[in-house]
């Protein structure tokens, strides 16, 4: 999935000036700039009819032209600069605004709505985005007064406020489908980041218990194919089976299905320790265990014996299955694979997550013992 990143969408202070405008993420803003200047079309035929020189008149256009074109790339510039910087651009906007008060009048002020805008969309807190707004409206209100609210300042007030709450809100709402777009992106990113811990904890369960039982018979297998050639043979075909077994689980891993059964697992665990020339102790009847755990402790009983052939130095080894615990013991020096190693917290993950606890102790046989159980 392609990262898109906050820069992509808001133009970062890093990029120069002609990265900014040319943002991806600035589309938006042209668009609705542009809907903003084509509706200051009013105040383009309110100048074309004004009863002034045509010199004045051609300066006012060519100064609303000027002013509209800011605007349009005022917005992308400033965007993702701090808040003082906005507030001194936009500051500079509005007085380079009043330069239209020799020209063509009050009319200068339907402008301000261009101001307001800028407040709204550039990214502002949101006190700071009212504050200036307001400021906007009440110097239109003092500007009405002074000119007996003629050529239409009486409405600018009422306009720009109204837009201006509008725009507000429409920025705010822009801003808080950014802020989601970015957190969509997070969560897509730690999903990924989970699924890849839990793939690569499954790929060593799977893998894990099969190769220490294939490397433990192949050794059994080279020593009997001098003294035992059809124990050897034998030996080798298992070593075929568990081969195959192994690239059959490590296929279901790949594709999201696999699921491994209790039942099999104790199966698969008399074999492996026989192999190994371990006494297997091993439940003859098993307890209905709660659907919920049954995953999670054939792991356990799968990490715990391959734990126990290749680290242990045991001669024999006990398998506890209780309703909502599974415990492998063994009479051996204990498992190197101390707590923190990849096969334990693999566990403890996986086990957590189907709300278990994984524990680790000294047996009462002398050797090593894990528990999994339902957590407290």
């Amino acid at each position: 999935m392609k990262d898109v990143s906050t820069a992509e969408r808001v133009p970062d202070h890093r990029l120069t000036l002609r990265e900014r405008l040319r943002a991806p993420g600035v589309r938006a803003w042209y668009i609705g700039a542009s809907a903003g200047v084509i509706w200051q079309a009013i105040l383009v035929v309110t100048v074309v009819l004004l009863d002034v020189p045509p010199i004045q008149k051609a300066a006012g256009l060519i100064l609303l032209a000027v002013l509209y074109s800011g605007f349009m790339v005022l917005g992308p510039l400033v965007w993702g600069e701090p808040t003082g910087v906005k507030l001194l651009a936009i500051g500079v906007y509005w007085a380079a605004s009043f330069l239209l008060f020799p020209l063509i009048g009050p009319s200068a002020t339907w402008v301000w709505l261009l101001v307001v805008s800028l407040a709204a969309f550039t990214n502002l807190p949101l006190r700071l985005a009212i504050a200036a707004s307001g400021i906007v409206v009440v110097v239109q209100v003092l500007v009405g007064v002074a000119v007996h609210f003629d050529q239409g300042t009486g409405f600018a007030p009422l306009v720009t406020g109204v837009a201006g709450a509008t725009l507000i809100g429409l920025g705010q709402i822009a801003r808080s489908n950014r802020a989601l777009v970015v957190a969509n992106d997070e969560i897509a990113r730690l999903a990924v980041v989970e699924e890849r811990a839990r793939f690569g904890r499954d790929l060593h369960d799977v893998l894990g218990h099969s190769l220490t039982v294939v490397t433990v018979k192949s050794e059994l297998a080279r020593r009997l194919v001098k003294l035992d050639p059809d124990k050897a043979e034998s030996e080798i075909a298992d070593i075929e089976r568990l081969a195959r077994e192994a690239l059959a689980d490590l296929r279901l891993a790949v594709t999201n299905y696999r699921e491994i059964a209790l039942d099999s697992e104790l199966i698969a665990a008399e074999t492996a320790l026989s192999a190994a020339g371990i006494t297997a102790h091993l439940p003859v009847l098993v307890d209905p265990v709660d659907p919920a755990l049954q995953g999670t402790f054939a792991w356990v009983l799968r990490e715990g014996v391959t734990n126990v052939i290749r680290h242990s130095g045991a001669r024999e080894c006990w398998v506890t299955v209780e309703v909502d615990s599974v415990t492998i013991a063994d009479d051996g020096r204990g498992c190197g694979d101390s707590p923190a190693g990849n096969g334990l917290r693999g566990l403890r993950e996986r086990a957590a997550e189907a709300g278990a606890e994984v524990l680790v102790d000294r047996s009462a046989h002398g050797g090593f013992e894990l528990t999994a159980r339902r957590a407290t």
